[in-house]
């Protein structure tokens, strides 16, 4: 079991709504963790969409930089109290050339959430940035009134399916041949009622549990 070292730097991240700064990045970054995804995701028009958001989890500190820390109980304040505070462009004025290690794409129509596209840099695998990616998407499917989230995960991925039920999503569905580049059938995954007081509740104890396990061992999130 791992166990805080008071000497080991502090990796610190950042989730954020992602802008035009972040193209490149972004693209590179998809490329090299679904080599064969085809069409590639058009971030460009993927930003500017009204109707939809890109989050990024950008790497600000790994070296005990100073930073204001996120708790869980923020998270849960603003998806009861529906804060809008990734529904607009966030963090003006700050710096965006911090390191991309993930991204989720989500979209909103009539009512409902879905993710069209969610990954993580394989040097930030296992340190809580997908489940970061997981819970900032459903704050803004909650922000933007949505009553449920949904997406396809690749029936063989049992890990992401895995962090998929953890946050409530049950299989109603299924797409044959789905993928594209192997022909792989899709599962198709959805929440319960996001804006329930029992999700609510779930989300508030995952958030809680995920700060917890991660400072221990020296990671810690922001949120803009």
């Amino acid at each position: 079991m791992s166990t805080e070292d008071p000497t080991a730097p502090l990796r610190l991240y950042l989730l954020r709504t992602a802008n035009a700064d972040d193209l490149d990045q972004l693209a590179g970054l998809e490329r090299a963790v679904f080599p064969t995804v085809w069409p590639p995701t058009n971030f460009a028009r993927e930003i500017k969409k009204s109707g939809g958001t890109v989050l990024v989890v950008a790497v600000r500190s790994e070296a005990g930089e100073p930073g204001r820390v996120e708790r869980g109980a923020s998270l849960v304040e603003r998806v009861i109290g529906g804060i809008r505070t990734l529904a607009a462009p966030g963090g003006a004025g700050r710096p965006r050339r911090d390191r991309a290690a993930g991204w989720v794409v989500v979209w909103f129509v009539a009512g409902e959430a879905h993710i069209a596209s969610i990954g993580v840099a394989e040097s930030d695998r296992r340190r809580g940035v997908g489940e970061l990616l997981v819970m900032g998407a459903v704050e803004a499917a909650a922000a933007n009134a949505c009553d449920e989230l949904t997406l396809e995960v690749r029936k063989s991925n049992e890990a992401a399916q895995a962090l998929y039920h953890k946050y409530g999503f049950r299989e109603v569905g299924e797409r044959k041949g789905y993928y594209v580049d192997d022909s792989e059938d899709a599962l198709i995954l959805t929440t319960p009622d996001i804006r329930e007081p029992e999700y609510a509740t779930l989300l508030a104890d995952l958030a809680s549990d995920h700060t917890r396990r991660w400072e221990k061992v020296g990671i810690r999130f922001e949120r803009s």
